[in-house]
């Protein structure tokens, strides 16, 4: 499929999961209406220097952007008077960022490859998927004060790959290893390297 990129530093998008993104730049605001005006989703893509997007010509592989990224469909929630927006893009899944489309507009446009996930979970994976919702639910609790929030958000993550990008998210100090969880493609190994991260004190909290 195709998908507006959206490269962001040492950002990324969980399946699953809901992130807010501040939207000022001109070409990216215009690119998140055109997104919803065709319905193709925007691919949330991590790199470390932004300012070598620039330099990418139609064809290549796109440079210096991680290959695998969580796309989703934006949903505008304010537009303010100085036209920069604010929106939520919930994670729709993963995909294999390809080439670069050729396009008259002042962002890119990419191909990309659905990636699917192994989501069946071992007994021990799920064991210690269990410990690892326990941690998330005090990390909510202790920081999000509203209780009428702290139900929502609980509500919304019922699934394993809801759970493991939630946590991932929240609890993953660094935006590298947050990259290394996002391009698992087999649940288990999620598990398994958060809850490893957490044995090694390589946790927010």
């Amino acid at each position: 499929m195709e998908v507006f990129l959206f490269p962001l530093v040492n950002t990324n998008l969980f399946p699953g999961t809901t992130k807010p993104f501040n939207v000022f730049e001109p070409r990216y605001v215009a690119m998140i209406k055109e997104s919803i005006a065709q319905n193709k989703p925007v691919a949330i893509a991590y790199v470390e220097e932004l300012s070598a997007v620039s330099a990418v010509q139609v064809g290549d592989r796109v440079p210096f952007i991680k290959e695998v990224a969580g796309y989703g469909y934006p949903q505008i929630v304010e537009e303010r008077l100085n036209g920069s927006l604010l929106i939520f893009i919930r994670g729709a899944g993963k995909v294999r960022l390809g080439t670069v489309k050729a396009s008259n507009s002042p962002y890119l446009v990419c191909q990309a490859e659905v990636i699917h996930e192994n989501k069946y979970l071992s007994v021990v994976s799920q064991r210690q998927l269990e410990s690892l919702m326990r941690l998330l639910t005090r990390w909510i609790a202790s920081n999000i004060p509203d209780s009428n929030q702290r139900r929502t958000f609980l509500a919304n993550i019922t699934q394993p790959e809801e759970i493991l990008g939630s946590f991932a998210s929240y609890l993953v100090r660094d935006p590298d290893f947050q990259q290394v969880i996002l391009e698992s493609d087999d649940l288990n190994q999620k598990v398994d390297y958060l809850y490893r991260l957490y044995e090694s004190n390589e946790l927010t909290g």
